[in-house]
C-alpha cells in the first residue's frame, strides 16, 4: 500500500492555515510597557519587603545603638523576641510596604525611562555604564524625595520599643501624629541623607545588575535570559549596593528616628549629626549593622529583581 507524499503546494497551504490559526502578537504600546514596568517594580518590591522585614528591623535597631559597642544581630534578635515575641520581627511591615509601593515603584520603574532620556538628550550610549549610573541616580533620588514620609514612618515603627508598644497605634495614625507635631517639614525629616542614599543605592544596584547581565551573557560564560542569569546578576548587585549605601543609611536612620525635639533646640542637621556620631562612636559607627544590611538588602535585591523580571515576562515586557 503506497503512502501519498505531500506536494510542496500542499505543505504550504497547511502552514498558511496553521499560521492563520495562531493568535496574532500585537506589539504593546509605549504607555502599556511603561505602566507594566512600574506595576512590576512596585509589586516585586512590596513582596520582597515582606519577606525581608525581620532583617530590616534588626538592622535598624543595630544602627540606632548610641555606643561604641557593636551588638551582634543574633543578640538583638533574641532580645527582641523575648520582649516583643515573634511579631516583633515584623514591626513596621505595613509602613515598609507603603514605602516600597511608592519609593521602589518610582526608582525601579523609572530607571529605563531615565536611561532612554539621557541617551537621547545628552547623546550618551544607552548601554554605557555612565548612562546607567546617571539613570539610577535620577530615578532613586526622585523616588526617595517623594516617599520620605513613608521611610520615616518605617524607621520609627521598626525602632526599639522600651515599653513593648509601638510608637503609634497604626501606620496611618503615625502620619497624622507626625504632621500634627511638626507639620509638613517634620514628615520630610532626613530627606537629604535619604535622597543621597537612594541615589547611591539605585545607581549601584540596578546599574550594576544591568551591566553584569550584559557581561554574563557575553564572553565565555554565554548565559541566557532566565532565572539563573537573574539570580547571579542580582546577587552581585546586592553586595555592591549594600557596601556603597551603608554609611548614608546609618545617618538617615539616626535622623529619622528622632521623634520629638525641644523647642529651644535647633532642628537636626545631617552634617552636624555626622560629626557628633564620628566624635562619640568612631568611624566604624557608619558600618553598624552591615551584616544585617547585606542580609536584608542583598536578599531584597535578589528577590525584587528576580520577581521584577518575572512579572515583566508575564505581562509581555522584555527583560531589563
Amino acid at each position: 500500500m503506497s503512502r501519498s507524499i505531500p506536494t510542496p503546494s500542499t505543505s504550504l497551504q497547511e502552514e498558511e492555515s496553521l499560521s492563520s490559526a495562531r493568535p496574532k502578537v500585537v506589539p504593546h504600546s509605549p504607555r502599556y510597557i511603561t505602566t507594566a514596568t512600574f506595576f512590576s517594580a512596585g509589586l516585586a518590591n512590596v513582596l520582597s519587603a515582606v519577606c525581608t522585614n525581620p532583617a530590616d528591623v534588626i538592622k535598624v535597631r543595630q544602627q540606632l545603638l548610641l555606643t561604641r559597642t557593636r551588638a551582634s544581630f543574633p543578640s538583638i534578635a533574641a532580645a527582641m523576641v523575648r520582649s516583643e515575641g515573634l511579631r516583633g520581627l515584623w514591626s513596621g511591615v505595613t509602613a515598609s510596604m507603603y514605602r516600597e509601593g511608592t519609593y521602589s515603584t518610582i526608582r525601579m520603574g523609572g530607571y529605563e525611562p531615565a536611561k532612554k532620556f539621557y541617551a537621547k538628550q545628552l547623546g550618551f550610549g544607552a548601554d554605557g555604564f555612565g548612562n546607567k549610573l546617571l539613570a539610577g541616580i535620577t530615578s532613586g533620588a526622585i523616588g526617595a524625595a517623594i516617599s520620605t514620609p513613608t521611610d520615616l514612618m518605617k524607621v520609627r515603627m521598626q525602632a526599639a520599643r522600651p515599653d513593648g508598644r509601638p510608637p503609634y497605634r497604626t501606620t496611618l495614625h503615625g502620619f497624622v501624629e507626625v504632621y500634627r507635631q511638626g507639620g509638613v517639614r517634620a514628615m520630610w525629616r532626613g530627606i537629604w541623607p535619604n535622597t543621597i542614599r537612594a541615589a547611591v543605592l539605585t545607581s549601584s544596584q540596578i546599574a550594576t545588575y544591568d551591566e553584569v547581565k550584559i557581561w554574563l551573557k557575553g564572553g565565555s560564560l554565554n548565559m541566557h535570559e532566565g532565572i539563573k542569569l537573574h539570580l547571579t546578576s542580582s546577587m552581585i548587585a546586592g553586595f555592591v549596593c549594600s557596601a556603597a549605601s551603608q554609611p548614608i543609611d546609618v545617618l538617615k536612620t539616626r535622623l529619622m528616628s528622632i521623634s520629638k525635639m525641644p523647642a529651644h533646640l535647633p532642628r537636626p542637621n545631617a552634617l552636624a549629626h555626622l560629626g557628633e556620631l564620628l566624635r562619640n562612636e568612631g568611624p566604624m559607627a557608619l558600618w553598624k549593622g552591615f551584616g544585617m544590611c547585606w542580609a536584608r538588602l542583598g536578599s531584597h535585591t535578589v528577590i525584587s529583581l528576580t520577581l521584577f523580571e518575572g512579572f515583566r515576562g508575564l505581562l509581555g515586557v522584555k527583560p531589563l
